[in-house]
């Protein structure tokens, strides 16, 4: 259910310990954009992850990486510094604007995302140190799915966020592709075959220009 500024968290960890001796109890709570980062700041206060499983009629289903990267998530402890997330839960008319009757639920557009942007805070070799965490819901089909990007920083991982839903934004690997190191370089360029002009010499890769995201996007 959302409540206050669109865009914001829409779920809860409530934290809750009791004193039976003293007859009192404290309480606390915090707001997250996904059950998987609920269920980490519960397991940080020593829940169990097997007593976290959300339970309520008609819950949505999902798929196994799914499962897999919402059990990495719940478990991860610090390691991901969250910058920011947002969720959408627009439900859209569409002969709202012909002024007729309102739609059946089945003809309605139904925009339920949430994005999550996160810094790893231990990125492993080879791999993008910040993510996206994109939640995807199929409203009618009662079902979502929760996927993973890689970016380079910060940046570009809002400007992939600003353009959700284009055809040409897909959510790219985690994975860095492979460079060459300059002594491999080298290599190549005083081996014999290079010499003796058995392979064709690789094209220089042409320039890159570059726009300061920060000069052209508010936040």
């Amino acid at each position: 259910m959302t409540y206050g500024i669109p865009g914001s968290d829409q779920l809860a960890g409530i934290h809750v310990q009791r004193d039976l001796g003293a007859g009192t109890f404290r309480l606390d709570y915090e707001r997250a954009p996904i059950v998987a980062l609920a269920q980490n700041w519960l397991i940080a206060r020593g829940a169990d992850l097997d007593q976290l499983t959300p339970q309520a009629e008609w819950l949505p289903t999902t798929d196994q990486p799914s499962r897999d990267l919402e059990q990495r998530l719940a478990l991860a402890g610090d390691r991901y510094w969250f910058a920011n997330s947002y969720t959408s839960d627009v439900v859209l008319d569409p002969a709202h604007a012909s002024g007729g009757p309102p739609s059946a639920a089945e003809d309605l557009v139904y925009d339920f995302h949430t994005w999550i942007i996160a810094q790893d805070q231990h990125p492993e070799p080879g791999l993008h140190p910040v993510r996206v965490f994109f939640e995807d819901v199929d409203y009618l089909g009662r079902s979502y799915t929760l996927r993973e990007g890689g970016f380079p920083d910060l940046d570009a991982a809002y400007d992939w966020a600003m353009r959700i839903g284009e055809p040409d934004n897909p959510l790219p690997p985690v994975e860095v592709a492979p460079s060459t190191s300059p002594r491999t370089a080298a290599a190549r360029a005083t081996s014999p075959a290079s010499a003796a002009g058995a392979a064709p010499a690789e094209a220089a890769a042409p320039p890159v220009i570059t726009t300061d995201p920060a000069a052209t996007r508010t936040r």
